[in-house]
Order: C-alpha cells, then sequence, then structure tokens
C-alpha cells in the first residue's frame, strides 16, 4: 500500500507546486498590472497639475502686468493732478486767477434773496485771499487724490476677482 501512495503523493506534490506557481505568475502580473496603473495615474496626475500650474503662473503674470500697468495709471494721473493744482495755485498767487464765494449781507439777505428769485443775479461776493484759496484746494486736491486711488484700487479688485473667476457672497 505504500507504494501505491506515493506516485499519488508526488503527484499531488508537482500539482500543488504547478498550482502555487501558476498562481505566483497570476499574482506577479496582477501585481505588475497595477503598478502601471498606478504609474499612469501618477504620470496623468502630475501632467493635470503641471498645466493647470502653468494655467494660473499666466494669469497671475498677465494681472500682474495690468496692475502694474493701472499703477502707472495712476501714478501719471497724480501727477497731471499735481500739475494743474501748482498751475492753478500759481495763478491764484499772481493774481490771474481770482476766487470769489457768495455772502450774505447782514440786513440785505432778505432783499438779496428776493431779487435772486426775481430773476436778477446780483449777490454779493468776498474775494478769496491767495492763501486760503491754496488751502481749500489743497483740500480738494486731497480728496481727489483720495478718490483717484479708491478707484484704483476699486478696479485692482474687479481685475482680480474677474482673472480668478472669484465667487462673491
Amino acid at each position: 500500500m505504500t507504494t501505491t501512495w506515493r506516485p499519488l503523493a508526488a503527484v499531488l506534490m508537482c500539482g500543488a507546486i504547478a498550482g502555487w506557481t501558476t498562481q505566483g505568475w497570476r499574482k506577479d502580473a496582477s501585481i505588475a498590472e497595477l503598478q502601471r496603473a498606478a504609474a499612469t495615474s501618477k504620470s496623468t496626475a502630475a501632467t493635470a497639475l503641471a498645466q493647470a500650474t502653468a494655467r494660473v503662473l499666466t494669469l497671475e503674470r498677465a494681472a500682474g502686468a495690468t496692475l502694474a500697468q493701472r499703477a502707472d495709471h495712476l501714478t501719471q494721473e497724480q501727477d497731471h493732478a499735481k500739475t494743474e493744482r501748482d498751475r492753478f495755485n500759481a495763478d491764484v498767487r499772481s493774481g490771474a486767477v481770482r476766487l470769489s464765494i457768495p455772502v450774505a449781507s447782514g440786513n440785505c439777505a432778505a432783499t438779496a434773496d428776493a431779487t435772486a428769485a426775481a430773476g436778477r443775479r446780483h449777490e454779493t461776493r468776498a474775494e478769496l485771499d491767495p492763501a486760503t484759496a491754496a488751502a481749500l484746494d489743497a483740500i480738494a486736491g486731497d480728496g481727489d487724490d483720495a478718490t483717484r486711488q479708491l478707484n484704483a484700487c476699486i478696479d485692482a479688485y474687479n481685475l482680480v476677482r474677474d482673472t480668478y473667476h472669484v465667487q462673491t457672497e
């Protein structure tokens, strides 16, 4: 009886070894396929990331250039306004330009209002001295400068919002 089991055991042992080897090959092939798929996915993700990064960098460069142009434009506007203010102040100091404001004259205010309502434009005016005119112009100029700066900030905000498609609210 032992002699009959030996060939059978040998056949079974060979079958087990063959099965084990075949299973190992299939497992190795599956692992290799998974590694190839992972490498392909990794490569695809890296390519997508590189493309997205390039798009964002392009947008950043364009937005930066536009913001720099807007800053240059603001500087030019500010310089032009300063030149105009300086010219105006020089004209006021030299007397080429005279500034005056309407004033109410004591008891004649009711009469002045009645004549103005009747269509006559005669009003009492007081001329400003050059220093006062320059001070008032400086106040107005500061306000104009602040308005220009705020408009430049709004333009920059809108540019960034539109460039990067930022949703507000």
